[in-house]
């Protein structure tokens, strides 16, 4: 076997590239490794000062991996700002640019990715009781991997468990009929919009169980209805999520609760 030969930076600039395409899918983002080993690869976007999420994976020697897609229907004139970097066991972590010589956006390192996810408003916790634990947390691949839920978080919780609101605004909808997994994938739902223009909402609630109509002004802490398991949904739980809509998307933004949760290991990344 040949010696391992480590390229100098000017090369490995050039060996370790972000592809952005435009498929029928959407817009994808890949990374391609061309170095005889494996770098840790790092892509942050952001619109304007909000950013949106941070996405980390490990590349494998010579590969090109898909990293992260905007899928077919979010809006295709969203500006993305992109922040791209990688890191490798004898190589300096640098920033990269995107192939074609477009420079990656200007800006602080990405932060990691936290399971309640970290930099944002603060939220009361959007139940009464427990104490319970996050059963996904933000960025899990099972299906927090879009724009619309990279913070989201599963807070795993027995049916019938009060859900609450996390701040005081208007219900812009609520959806309480559903029995079992179709035809919403978010089964019962309440979705709330907030005087800062942030929506929150919370998804798999029982049939039956909503206290509140659409267009209802409700308070912190007001009982919304009661947890279940409808829907999209492998287990009775609270899917939560904050989001902004930015140029006609929703987009998932990060938040942080007022009071600590525990978290169980991410079964969706297994």
């Amino acid at each position: 076997m040949g010696s391992l030969l480590l390229p100098g930076a000017e090369a490995a600039s050039r060996a370790v590239q972000l592809l952005e395409k435009s498929t029928a899918e959407g817009r994808i983002f890949e990374v391609r490794n061309g170095l005889n080993m494996p770098v840790n690869a790092t892509l942050s976007l952001s619109h304007g000062k909000l950013p949106l999420t941070v996405i980390q994976k490990s590349i494998p020697a010579n590969t090109t991996l898909r990293l992260f897609s905007l899928r077919k229907g979010s809006n295709p004139q969203l500006a993305l700002q992109h922040n791209f970097s990688y890191s490798a066991e004898g190589l300096p972590a640098r920033e990269a640019r995107l192939a074609g010589g477009r420079p990656a956006a200007a800006g602080s390192p990405p932060a990691p990715v936290l399971a309640v996810a970290g930099k944002g408003a603060i939220y009361d916790l959007p139940w009464k009781g427990g104490p319970f634990h996050i059963s996904q947390g933000a960025g899990g691949d099972f299906s927090h991997d879009t724009p619309k839920g990279r913070y989201a978080v599963d807070v795993a919780m027995p049916p019938g468990t009060p859900v609450v609101a996390a701040r005081g605004g208007t219900v812009l909808k609520a959806e309480d009929g559903q029995e079992g997994r179709y035809p919403r994938a978010a089964g019962n739902y309440v979705r709330i919009r907030h005087e800062d223009g942030s929506h929150t909402a919370y998804l798999h609630l029982s049939r039956g169980s909503l206290k509140v109509r659409e267009g209802q002004r409700v308070e912190g802490g007001e009982l919304l209805g009661h947890s279940g398991n409808t829907g999209r949904s492998t287990g009775p739980h609270l899917h939560f999520v904050v989001q902004k809509e930015i140029s006609g998307s929703l987009l998932s933004v990060p938040f942080r609760f007022s009071q600590t949760v525990s978290q169980l290991p991410n079964f969706a990344r297994r």
